[in-house]
């Protein structure tokens, strides 16, 4: 699929619906995204939430695999911090 172009954030919520968006502001998460999924955000703008942090937008239907793919990086880091710490 050809990514378009936008001019404004209002655009974008025309163009998919501001219900087929998801924002994410938290950069390992979009990283992750990004390089293991190649997934693009459709807009970028500065957090209105968190402060000194960027907002990325994306399709929600293009983040379904990744994040279900986090979600379980993150466990598999967490299962194994308290693997270590309790050898300790």
């Amino acid at each position: 699929m050809k990514k378009q172009l936008f001019d404004s954030f209002e655009e974008v919520v025309e163009a998919f619906g501001e219900d087929n968006l998801v924002v994410i502001t938290f950069m390992p998460q979009i990283i992750f995204y990004l390089s293991n999924f190649n997934i693009q955000p459709v807009w970028t703008t500065p957090s209105e939430v968190n402060d000194n942090k960027l907002a990325f937008y994306f399709i929600k239907a293009e983040t379904k695999k990744p994040y279900e793919a986090w979600q379980k990086r993150r466990l598999e880091k967490e299962h194994n911090k308290s693997q270590s710490q309790g050898e300790n």
